[in-house]
């Protein structure tokens, strides 16, 4: 009989053993899908901070444009006389 109840003894601790294992693989499929969710949203910060100065160097080109045709159009202007 003393070996039957260690026997049951040892078979319930495996459940215990197999839940617990469970519930690890299910927290470590949590943290795969956040980990791989936050690298994504690292790429997409990534490639915004990499374009942002293009869009700079492109805002200061039209600043500078903009302020040559200004200065055109006031020589333009200051030709005619009332």
């Amino acid at each position: 009989m003393m070996v039957l109840a260690q026997v049951t003894k040892i078979s319930l601790a495996m459940k215990e053993l197999d839940g617990g294992s469970r519930q690890i693989v299910s927290s470590v499929k949590v943290i795969d899908d956040l980990s791989r969710t936050a690298a994504a949203e690292a790429e997409t910060v990534s490639a915004a901070t990499e374009e942002q100065p293009a869009s700079m160097e492109e805002i200061a080109s039209a600043s500078q444009n903009l302020a040559e045709m200004a200065h055109q159009l006031q020589e333009n202007i200051s030709q005619f006389r009332i």
